[in-house]
Formats: structure tokens, C-alpha cells, sequence
């Protein structure tokens, strides 16, 4: 065996048989099936396989693509389907680039899969309506969720920009379409101000995915207690110097925001102010004065005022025969001014002469309180009512009132007639 092994020619041929075997295993293992037999291609089939749109999604919008998910059947080598898995990245396209605002049918276009893949889609085309986008501007609406901490209240929330530009498709540009910008203040005691994304929404709330420039904006919520506008009220305490009225008095503020409880703000209609004294002015002042807090007010704004006040020297002026008011009247008596006998009196009043020049006779007053006087005839006080910085100039002014009973004349006729008709009443009667 070892001179058959010698010989030159046999080993040249089992050179040539080896190589030869080394090429078949090469050029069929591809073709080799897991079983151990051979095939020439393979089939197989993929169902639900996503149709991708390539177009210029910031000039246009799909409308509607039918079908948005075709099957498809691959052919080849075994090797070559082995690598189309789940992780590789094969795409099915639908090219609009070419196409129209409107509606188009297109083919579908295998993309991506390995070399010696044949690929057959099914439906093999797809339609697609496309419409334009447009751009249109909307204002930024800010919407509160949830409530501030107890006792206080939220303002109004200000955006910044207040205003976004949305690109919608052409179908959306007559539709009523809200920016909203989230804001949550649950539990805030103070200001809350953040940058929010903002959000396009339908008319029935539905997030719509529609490009929003600026997409952020910054925004300011504040936060404070209730609060509430009301009329501010002066106490005018004391007289300028004698010879002296006043013919000015300019408060800087006539209206003030008091913050505090609801249910206390609820029962003011004014809010008392600081007291202004004037007792013996004799020349023009200007009074800076503290507003005060009330019970449970914790500020009112603003927190100061000044008083303006000009005095000049006084006039006087006498309004004749002013009639005298009875109030406090017991409907069961009768009740008159005995005297003075008309029921009038003078009255002299100083104040400073421009005031004097716009007093009328209506606005002095003369009044007399009868409340809880018995009948009788009684001297009381005549109380005299005039406009602020106006006084009386006469000493003290009495009145005699008369109080009697009401007459019963009237009431006798009427109790003879129901007497008579009792009697009448009797007669008629028939006897037991």
C-alpha cells in the first residue's frame, strides 16, 4: 500500500477528488435544508406589515390612506429569508412625492429587504387623499387645574406670548381649534408661574397632533386672597379755627381693594377709613394718613392716602321760613307743631363762600323726632341737617309739639247703626 501511496498519478488523482468535494460542500450549503435535504428557493408569507408614506409632512397632511397595512409573500434562498426577522428594518412605501392635493392611487414599493428577495404586496397599490397645510393664528387660552389653598383665590393668568400660530391641514382652517395651556395651582398660596407646552384641541377637547409655534410659552397665575372694591369712608373729626370753613377736602383715593374672608367681604358695602382731624385749622394742610385694617382684613391696597384739605374765611347766609319735619309719627294720634306757629323757622348757616353760593333751601333740613311721646303737648329740639362743612350759626331751635287722640265722632254713627241692626236682629227672632 505504501508503493500504491508512492506513486505520483494516484496521488494526483485523489488531490483532484478532494478538491472536488471541497467545492460541492462549498456552492451547495446553501441549499442544504435543516432536514438534510435540497431546495432551490422558499416562500413564505407576512401579514399586517405597515404601510410607510414618504412625503413633506410640513407642507402637507394624509388625510386618509387605505390600506394603511398590506401582506406580503417573500421568495428566495433559505439563507436569504432567514435574515428578514422582526428586528429587520424592511419597509412597504408609499412614495407621494409626486403626488397631487387631492385623492391619488399609488403602487407600493418593497423597500429595504436582502439582495435575491423576491417581494409580492397585496393589494399592490394603495389610495391616499392628501390635503395642503395652512397656517393660522389662535390665542393662547390658559386652563386652572385644581384650586388654590384655602382662603385664597386665583387672578387672571396672563401668557406669554399670548398668541400661537398653528399649520393645520386646509380641512381644520374654518374649524374651531383652542390652544390650551395647562396650568396646575392646587394648593398655591402664592403667585405660580412655570412654561407650559401648549396643546391644540377640537371643540369637543380632542388633542389634535397639529404643529404650534411657539410650542412652550411662560405663564403667571397669581394668587391672593378674595379681595373686593368698595367705597372708602372718612370719619371728619373737630372744627377749623373759628372764622374758618372749609373749601376743600380732596382725599387721592376714593375707592380702595380690601383683601380678606370671603363671608366677611361679603357683608361690606365700605370700608372706614383713617379719621381726619380739623380741629382749629387755620391754613391749608395736606394729610398723609395710614389706611387701617379692620378685624380679619389682612391688607387693603393701597396702604396710604393723602387729604387735601384748603380753608378760607367763612360768609354766612339765612334761609327764611324752612319747614319743619315731624318723624316718628303714632298713626292712632294726632300730631301738630303748635309752635312756631307756621311750622317754619330761619335758619343762618357759615361755610365758605363758594359753598354758600351752591346751597339751596332744600338742603337745610329741619327735623323733629316724635317717636315714644305720649299726648301731651312737649318742647323738643329741632334737628338741623346740613351738607358737610356747613354749620348752623342760631343758638339752640325748640319746638312745641301737640299730640292728641283722634277724634271718635266718625266711629259713633257707625256703632249706633250696628246697635240698631242687633236689636232688629233680636225682634225677628222666634220665640222657644
Amino acid at each position: 500500500m505504501d508503493k500504491w501511496l508512492r506513486n505520483p498519478n494516484v496521488v494526483k488523482v485523489i488531490a483532484l477528488m478532494l478538491g472536488i468535494l471541497l467545492w460541492a460542500v462549498v456552492h451547495l450549503d446553501d441549499r442544504t435544508t435543516p432536514g438534510g435535504g435540497f431546495s432551490t428557493t422558499q416562500e413564505r408569507t407576512i401579514y399586517n406589515v405597515k404601510v410607510t408614506p414618504i412625503y413633506d409632512e410640513n407642507k402637507f397632511h394624509i388625510a386618509s390612506i387605505d390600506p394603511t397595512e398590506v401582506m406580503i409573500r417573500i421568495e428566495g434562498k433559505e439563507s436569504a429569508l432567514r435574515k428578514i426577522t422582526t428586528d429587520f428594518q424592511y419597509q412597504i412605501v408609499l412614495d407621494l412625492k409626486e403626488a397631487k392635493v387631492g385623492e391619488n392611487t399609488l403602487s407600493l414599493i418593497a423597500k429595504d429587504f436582502p439582495a435575491g428577495v423576491k417581494v409580492s404586496i397585496f393589494p399592490p397599490y394603495a389610495k391616499v387623499v392628501l390635503e395642503e397645510k395652512q397656517t393660522k393664528e389662535v390665542p393662547v387660552q390658559v386652563n386652572l387645574i385644581g384650586n388654590p389653598a384655602n382662603g385664597f383665590k386665583a387672578g387672571q393668568p396672563v401668557a406669554k406670548p399670548n398668541r400661537a400660530l398653528l399649520t393645520v391641514p386646509s380641512g381644520l382652517m374654518d374649524e374651531a381649534i383652542t390652544v390650551r395651556a395647562d396650568v396646575n395651582i392646587e394648593n398655591a398660596q402664592s403667585a405660580v408661574t412655570k412654561q407650559v407646552k401648549l396643546v391644540a384641541v377640537d371643540k369637543n377637547g380632542k388633542e389634535l397632533g397639529v404643529a404650534i409655534s411657539p410650542n412652550v410659552v411662560d405663564v403667571e397665575v397669581p394668587i391672593t386672597q378674595p379681595f373686593k372694591k368698595m367705597p372708602l369712608q372718612l370719619k371728619v373729626t373737630g372744627e377749623p379755627a373759628p372764622g374758618y370753613s372749609v373749601s376743600l377736602f380732596q382725599p387721592s383715593v376714593d375707592q380702595i381693594t380690601v383683601y380678606g374672608p370671603q363671608e366677611l367681604l361679603n357683608t361690606l358695602d365700605f370700608y372706614e377709613g383713617p379719621q381726619v382731624d380739623l380741629s382749629g385749622l387755620k391754613a391749608d394742610q395736606i394729610y398723609t394718613l395710614d389706611i387701617p385694617l379692620r378685624t380679619r382684613i389682612t391688607s387693603v391696597d393701597p396702604p396710604k392716602m393723602e387729604v387735601k384739605v384748603q380753608v378760607v374765611p367763612s360768609e354766612r347766609r339765612t334761609f327764611e321760613q324752612v319747614p319743619i319735619t315731624i318723624i316718628g309719627q303714632n298713626n292712632n294720634f294726632d300730631t301738630r307743631i303748635k309752635s312756631p306757629p307756621n311750622g317754619t323757622l330761619n335758619v343762618t348757616v357759615e361755610a365758605a363762600p363758594a359753598t354758600l353760593a351752591k346751597l339751596k333751601a332744600q338742603d337745610v333740613q329741619l327735623i323733629v323726632d316724635v317717636s315714644n311721646l305720649p299726648p301731651g303737648e312737649h318742647t323738643v329740639n329741632v334737628n338741623v341737617n346740613l351738607p358737610q362743612f356747613v354749620k348752623k350759626v342760631d343758638t339752640e331751635t325748640k319746638a312745641v309739639i301737640e299730640i292728641t287722640a283722634k277724634s271718635t265722632d266718625n266711629a259713633a254713627p257707625a256703632q249706633n247703626q250696628n246697635q240698631a241692626q242687633t236689636q232688629t236682629q233680636a225682634q225677628v227672632q222666634p220665640q222657644p
